[in-house]
């Protein structure tokens, strides 16, 4: 980051900044809080005689060659966030992730099959995603069998031009995080399955599905598209109905309904699979975009009078399942306290036991009716 950059982040006159750090013998307090906050390190961190080793630096799965890139405030305080409950689950948790299929597949073909064989490992079938209700019922529904497996999946807003969402590799206990900001749930649900490939690669990053600028990421994209919409599954799902080559608006929001995905990978399914002819995808882009913007990025949200979501719900959505199901019994066992589970994930004291009580309470029923409100 270059001074350039750090005033526009600051807001400060990029003259009063350098007179602050390179005229002076020590930036005024308040300059150093100001930047402290922005780089998301404590201020003592300036007065240090070496700069202290930053863990943790992601790689940007965005560029053709994966490297680490500058990110906002609110994105270094997600991943912070995600490290902090990876950390303690190390350090304490007795559960850990079962034993991980490995992506190591790298033809076509190849991808096809471990991803149907994935999605049969989290039992996850063609009933399921015919009989959720909607693409927000088949998220949560994913995002449970894959929280079952060990793996934690956390909910988080920063800007999305930082990604669509990150992973957090460890053998034992692997965390993604989905960017919440902008995405529908069912652009969330691609997200989330393009985040659980980079977990099955043992690949930490950050990524954009529709992103795709190297080998890895349009292996992942490969995957999620055939790990939701396996070719086997897609006639019973769309009832046999014969689709036009050439689709238009209309028939990609129909597909996606039926699919219970979102409309860009639907339509890039298609085309993949050759139901859809070359060029569908990018034609569709070009649509949508005259029309007034892709409609994954955006959600309608409850109508005037609805109150807020209880709180337990929407820390069930922030925290995921597996969360509660760790930190639940050690909790209880004394192994850490309110205050030190608190400080590691930001889980405040008074709503840890509401929100543990709630997931252990839900049950498979109530699961298929369950939507989990952003906080």
């Amino acid at each position: 980051m270059d001074l350039r950059e750090l005033s526009r982040r600051l807001q400060m006159d990029i003259d009063d900044l350098r007179n602050e750090l390179e005229d002076k013998q020590e930036p005024a307090l308040g300059v150093i809080s100001k930047i402290a906050r922005e780089l998301s390190v404590p201020k003592f961190t300036f007065f240090m005689s070496q700069p202290p080793e930053l863990g943790g630096i992601l790689p940007d799965f965005r560029s053709e060659r994966p490297h680490e890139t500058q990110k906002s405030r609110q994105a270094v305080e997600v991943i912070q966030f995600a490290q902090g409950v990876q950390r303690v689950a190390v350090a304490l948790a007795d559960k850990a992730s079962n034993e991980l299929p490995q992506f190591t597949a790298q033809s076509t073909s190849e991808i096809e099959a471990f991803a149907l064989d994935v999605r049969s490992y989290f039992e996850i079938s063609l009933e399921d995603q015919r009989d959720v209700k909607d693409a927000r019922a088949f998220s949560t529904l994913c995002r449970k069998k894959i929280e079952d497996k060990g793996i934690y999946v956390l909910h988080a807003s920063f800007p999305s031009e930082d990604g669509s969402g990150f992973c957090l590799y460890h053998p034992k206990h692997p965390v993604i995080v989905v960017n919440t900001k902008n995405q529908t749930r069912a652009r969330r649900l691609f997200t989330l399955i393009h985040e659980l490939s980079h977990v099955l690669m043992g690949k930490s990053g950050i990524s954009d599905p529709f992103i795709r600028k190297n080998v890895v990421e349009r292996r992942c994209n490969q995957f999620a598209g055939a790990f939701l919409a396996p070719r086997s599954f897609i006639r019973p799902l769309l009832k046999n109905v014969t689709l036009p080559r050439r689709p238009d608006v209309d028939d990609v929001a129909w597909v996606s309904r039926r699919l219970k995905i979102s409309q860009e990978a639907s339509v890039l399914r298609l085309e993949q699979l050759g139901i859809f002819v070359d060029g569908s995808h990018a034609s569709w882009l070009a649509t949508m975009k005259s029309l007034g913007g892709n409609p994954d990025y955006s959600e309608k949200r409850g109508g005037p009078g609805t109150g807020p979501p209880p709180q337990e719900k929407t820390k069930l959505a922030r925290y995921g399942f597996h969360f509660a199901q760790v930190f639940s019994p050690l909790l209880s066992r004394g192994k850490i306290d309110p205050i030190n589970l608190y400080r590691a994930t930001g889980l405040k004291p008074g709503y840890q036991k509401p929100y543990f009580d709630y997931a252990r309470s839900l049950t498979t029923a109530q699961l298929n009716d369950l939507d989990l409100d952003d906080e």
